[in-house]
Parts: structure tokens; sequence; C-alpha cells
């Protein structure tokens, strides 16, 4: 182990922790050789050696490994969105950027997409999958990296929209339901407005998911979008319609489809939207279905640590935003103000000095 001269120029070679490191010196003088073996050894001791050379590694690298690994396992909506995700990511730093590149210009992915006009949630879901990749690289494949995209602040994301439906565009909604030609949307839409769930989650529900005896639905963590295990029970109407998709199962096993084809949400959105227009209703989407679920159970009391439960809120601040609709339990709670001692002396005091 040591330099050598292959040719003109002079090589290293070394053994460490199982790894063999051959590499050209870049030299033809042998003192400045071992000058440089010296310290590419003392970096090899130190880790840094390594560091250096993982960083040397493409982005494109990174995801296409990720893309073969994780993203291939996901439905195709979420493919979808990680190979648009992909392609921005390329856009911005370059195919045959570095993973060093990647690290000194992550600062400005923000700025650079917001000059394009990009919402703050959509960036912030494009940094999301660079920072799980970065995390995946670190962790699962033992590449020796930091993870640049933790230390940026991202853009603040505001989705405080509450829109629910009204009784009246309740009832438009569903007489346009029963006359759309997309029989299935009408099942689609009482499952979600009786369980919360977001539309990805309906479009690849499996019948193995779905236990009608106890009326519950159980969606795995992988599933969900923060990552951890949902169980929901469910109304009657929902018992109701799952019994009639029940009695024609899809070929793939999913719960909801099309004459035994799996559904995808862009399907779903324009078969929606169609049914939205008929019902002459405006300023609402599918995602709003889900607000309605809440909304529901907050205007029947259900306390906030609940709905934040059954809706799969990691983050109560996500719930609060339902708060506002149900006050009577802050008016009862006030009301009892009028029964202290204190409000007792301030009538008192009032009446008397008014006589």
């Amino acid at each position: 182990m040591g330099i050598y001269k292959k040719g003109n120029t002079y090589w290293m070679i070394k053994q460490y922790d199982g790894k063999r490191i051959e590499r050209s010196l870049d030299t033809k003088v042998k003192r400045v050789a071992e000058e440089r073996y010296a310290k590419i050894v003392a970096e090899i001791i130190d880790g840094d050696y390594f560091r250096k050379e993982i960083l040397k590694k493409l982005l494109k690298d990174m995801i296409v490994r990720y893309e073969s690994e994780y993203t291939s396992l996901k439905d195709y909506y979420q493919k979808a969105r990680d190979r648009t995700i992909f392609s921005h990511l390329y856009r911005y730093f370059g195919e045959n950027a570095t993973l060093k590149h990647v690290g000194d210009n992550v600062g400005g992915y923000e700025q650079h997409r917001r000059t394009a006009g990009t919402s703050p949630a959509t960036i912030v879901k494009e940094l999301g999958i660079l920072r799980r990749m970065f995390n995946v690289a670190r962790k699962q494949w033992k590449w020796k990296l930091e993870n640049p995209v933790s230390d940026i602040e991202l853009p603040k994301v505001r989705n405080e929209r509450v829109r629910y439906l009204s009784e009246d565009e309740h009832r438009r909604l569903f007489k346009a339901l029963d006359e759309a030609k997309d029989k299935w949307l009408h099942g689609l839409v009482i499952t979600a407005l009786g369980t919360g769930l977001r539309l990805s989650n309906l479009c690849s529900l499996q019948w193995r998911e779905i236990d009608l005896m106890n009326r519950m639905i159980t969606i795995e963590a992988e599933k969900m979008k923060n990552d951890e295990y949902l169980g929901i029970p469910f109304p009657e109407n929902v018992y109701r319609e799952l019994c009639i998709f029940q009695r024609v199962k899809s070929l793939g096993r999913h719960v909801f489809h099309d004459k035994g084809e799996p559904l995808y949400p862009v399907k779903v959105q324009r078969a929606f939207r169609q049914a939205l227009k008929a019902a002459r209703i405006t300023n609402f989407r599918f995602h709003d279905l889900r607000h309605c679920y809440c909304s529901a159970l907050r205007q029947r009391n259900v306390d906030l640590h609940t709905i934040a439960k059954l809706a799969g809120h990691r983050d109560l601040r996500m719930t609060k935003r339902y708060a506002h609709l149900n006050v009577e339990n802050l008016r009862e709670a006030v009301s009892r103000l009028e029964t202290t001692t204190i409000l007792r002396q301030q009538d008192e005091a009032l009446g008397a000095h008014v006589s």
C-alpha cells in the first residue's frame, strides 16, 4: 500500500475499513505525490475523504435511485407528483449538478420558484421531496453527507381556508350526483363526507382496509400524508354505499372503481367539477369535502382533539381552524362570570352609584 508510478504519473492505493481506494495523485513529482498521499490518508482517517467523494455524486444519481426504490412503489397520482417535482429540481440545479452544488444553491430555490408564480405550499412539497431524498441517502444508503435542506427556512404556508356546503348546496349537489353519468361518484362523495379521507386515500382504498362488520376503515401509515396509522369509524350512510360497491368488486381490489378500473384523482376531480357546475356551486373543491366532515363534527360539539385524531392531523394547529364553528361552550364559560363575586360587587356598586 502507498504510492506507485503508472506511466509518468504517480498513483496511490490504500485499504481502509474494508474499502480499497485507488486514484491518481495527478503529479509526476514524487515529493508532491507523497505530500498529497499523506493529506488524503489523513482525510480518510478523519472521514472527510468519503464525505467529499459523496458530494461529487450527481443529483441525477440520487433521483434515479430514489425513483426506483421509492417513487415506483407509490400510486399513480403520487408517482406523477414526484416526477413533476424531479423535473423542477433538474431545471433549477441542472441534471449534472453535484450534491455539493445542490447544497450550495438550495437556499435560492424558493425565490426561483416564487418568481415563476409557484405557491408556497407547492414549494414546501418540492423541497420536502428533496429533503426526503437526502435523508434516505444518509440513513438508508449510508452516504456520508449532511442534509442541506434541513438548514434552510421553508416558506410559510397558510392553509386556513374553511369552505363547507350549506344545506341548500348540499341538496343541489346530491341532485346533480344522482343525475351524473359517472355513477361511482355518488358513493365516493358520500364516503368523503362521512370519513374525511383525502382524495388520494379514497382512490387507493382497498377492501382489505375495510371492516364492514365493525364499520371501520384502517389505513396504513405509509399511505398517509403524515406517515401515521389512521383508523376511522364510518356512519350508516357510508356503510350502505360500501355494501353497494362490494357487490361489484374491481379486479384490482380497489373499493371505488369505474367498471372494474381503479380511479385516479384527476379523473375524480374532473367528474366532480362537472357535478358542481350542474349544481351551480362555485368556489368549492373536492378537498373541501374534508372541511365539510371536520366542520360537521365541530358543529355537533365534538372536541378538537377528537377531530384531529379522526382527520389524521398531526398538529392541532390544523384543526383549530374549525374552533370558531362551535362557540356554545365558550358562551357557557362566559355565562359563569355572571355568578362570580366580582361581578356581583360591580353590579352592586353600579346600583349604589345610580341611586
